[in-house]
């Protein structure tokens, strides 16, 4: 998935809606997103990172086709999927 996809794909969600990372079958929140010249790594964290925090580090980056990885225990793992969950105001990336 690249980063733009993702940009798309919760372009209508909510501004509050909390991100998660699915990392061996654990639901960790996505506490930090770093920027490179190829990759767009995601981080576990303790508290969540909204859309509108996503959408503030992102809206001046003009490469946005670069694509995700989760970056868990000095292991790159690749991002193929995103669950959107309305009940809860959340998604999991994949």
């Amino acid at each position: 998935m690249r980063l733009t996809d993702l940009l798309q794909l919760t372009n209508d969600l909510n501004a509050q809606t909390n991100f998660y990372l699915t990392i061996k079958e654990q639901v960790l929140p996505l506490g930090q997103l770093k920027i490179t010249s190829s990759n767009c790594l995601l981080y576990p964290g303790k508290v969540p990172m909204t859309k509108a925090k996503i959408t503030h580090l992102v809206k001046h980056l003009h490469g946005r086709a670069i694509p995700l990885w989760i970056q868990y225990d000095s292991e790159l793992l690749p991002i193929y999927g995103i669950q959107i969950l309305p009940e809860t105001n959340s998604v999991r990336l994949t």
